[in-house]
């Protein structure tokens, strides 16, 4: 159809007058393209699963109604041509019965009774061998009887259905006999011919209406199926163009775009959502991998600038200045170490690496030992550590990594809860069976709009950086928590405001 329009327009365009040998060429190209484009669309149509899976089907389902169709021939004209051969077999075991019993003159009264009904049936006596016609209500005997031998056949013949002064009007219609010899002995020499049959036009104008209506029912399933398939593989050629669409848009660069959703709920609607997930796990990758490249300049530009300002200094000193320089230059090289140990932990949990294998833990009594581990410190910093653990369910983590978290969290709240005196750490469990775990203080906190960006890396709220830190212990808080899909969240600690609450919500084994 595209093309019969494409074509046609060509036409048009083409012989008007007007028109420049120019313009007719582009417009003759354009209808070239136009065709190609269609008949490729077609083609990759047909060239998808989608409709090859459809093909099978609708082929399937056609020999299921092609042998439901025969099946119900069978049960139902097949049936009746079965009782039709019974009848006739009957019909002529009784009119056999009558002549060896009461002889020849009732067998023609009885044959001449029967052709008086109009109940569709056939019969005629012969006489052979003189072939006299002695009853019956045919005319004659049908040729197909001279070669179907004592077997059922079929034959056609005319019936009267009107007659009037100038000719009679006659029928032509189809039937099923058979044939059988008659004789008082074997081999007598005078004996009788009995043909006896039924009339089938209308059984088989019923037979063919069903067949037709098979024929139609096929075609239909056929042509709907076809259709169907089309209109199926091109709604699913359309989601997967818009895949294939982001794909390429993602390839040259852009990061940022997703598999648009259609909220359908289905197979491809699923791989669409762990799709956009992937892709939010690569650009979050992907932008960390820039932040720390363009952090590390920064951050690690001043320290060596640092070092290499000191060792130029203490080369022209005494002994005293290069050694308070070598430790000075010993300190900034152990924390550019521990940045860069922290750097790579994040990357490490965030490919998958470092999560190492998941195992059932409990987190009660990880939270436990940390809270021992930790106690000294807080004490010599001046804060009351307290911890309030319940017995929980087993979660699905990794040991090493949900201790890494509580140690990360209490280590910031030691550095940065100044002025507050207490740190809680808290275990507990939900009603749904998720583990609540929690480290809080009653220092300042951090304002509502500062808390989603403590989470990002070398992201630091003290703008006098007297504390040492490197800004990636929240970060990498955040990294343990997506590892295993535990909800991170950051509010008050105190109903009132103040204080920093940082909180993991881990899933139950049953939904992780």
């Amino acid at each position: 159809m595209i093309q019969s329009l494409a074509a046609y327009a060509t036409g048009l365009f083409v012989r008007n007058k007007k028109t420049t040998p120019a313009r007719r060429k582009k417009a003759a190209r354009a209808a070239k393209y136009a065709a190609s484009t269609a008949n490729k669309g077609v083609l990759r149509l047909l060239r998808t699963t989608s409709f090859q899976f459809t093909l099978i089907y609708v082929l399937v389902f056609v020999a299921a109604v092609t042998i439901l169709g025969l099946y119900l021939y069978r049960a139902t004209l097949g049936v009746v041509a079965v009782q039709m051969d019974r009848a006739i077999d009957k019909d002529m075991e009784v009119l056999a019965e009558i002549f060896t019993e009461k002889g020849e003159k009732t067998l023609l009264e009885e044959l001449d009774d029967r052709a008086k009904w109009r109940d569709g049936s056939l019969y005629m006596l012969i006489r052979a061998p003189s072939g006299a016609v002695l009853a019956g209500n045919l005319n004659g005997l049908p040729p197909e009887a001279f070669s179907a031998d004592t077997g059922f056949f079929n034959f056609t013949y005319e019936r009267d259905i009107e007659r009037t002064e100038a000719a009679p009007l006659v029928e032509t219609r189809q039937a099923r006999g058979k044939i059988r010899r008659f004789s008082t002995t074997p081999d007598a020499e005078s004996f009788f011919l009995v043909f006896v049959a039924r009339d089938s036009s209308e059984r088989r104008v019923l037979s063919q209406r069903l067949e037709g209506i098979i024929m139609r029912i096929v075609i239909t399933t056929i042509t709907l199926g076809l259709v169907i398939g089309l209109l199926f593989s091109r709604s699913i050629l359309k989601r997967v163009d818009a895949v294939n669409k982001t794909a390429r848009a993602i390839r040259r660069g852009d990061l940022s775009r997703r598999i648009e959703l259609t909220g359908g709920g289905d197979e491809l609607e699923n791989l669409a959502v762990n799709l956009n997930a992937m892709l939010d796990q690569i650009e979050r990758l992907m932008t960390g991998m820039r932040e720390v490249s363009d952090n590390i300049a920064h951050d690690l530009r001043s320290p060596l600038t640092r070092i290499r300002n000191r060792l130029t200094d203490a080369l022209a000193s005494d002994d005293a200045a290069k050694e308070e320089a070598l430790n000075a230059t010993l300190r900034d090289a152990e924390r550019m170490i521990s940045t860069f140990n922290a750097l790579l932990s994040i990357a490490r949990i965030e490919s998958g690496e470092g999560a190492g294998a998941m195992e059932e833990v409990d987190v009660c009594a990880i939270a436990e030992e940390l809270a021992e581990l930790y106690e000294p410190a807080a004490q010599d910093a001046g804060f009351e550590l307290n911890l309030k653990a319940s017995a929980t369910p087993p979660v699905k983590g990794s040991r090493a990594l949900i201790s890494q978290a509580i140690a990360n969290l209490l280590d910031n709240a030691l550095k940065y809860a100044e002025g507050g005196s207490r740190i809680f750490l808290s275990a507990r469990a939900r009603e749904d069976g998720a583990v609540v775990l929690s480290v809080s203080d009653d220092g300042p906190g951090v304002p509502r709009q500062d808390r989603a960006h403590i989470l990002e890396r070398y992201v630091r709220l003290e703008t006098s950086r007297t504390t040492h830190g490197s800004g990636l212990g929240l970060s990498l808080v955040s990294a343990i928590a997506r590892a295993h899909n535990a909800r991170l969240s950051l509010g008050d600690a105190m109903k009132s405001g103040g204080g920093l609450r940082v909180s993991l919500v881990f899933p139950s084994l049953e939904t992780s």
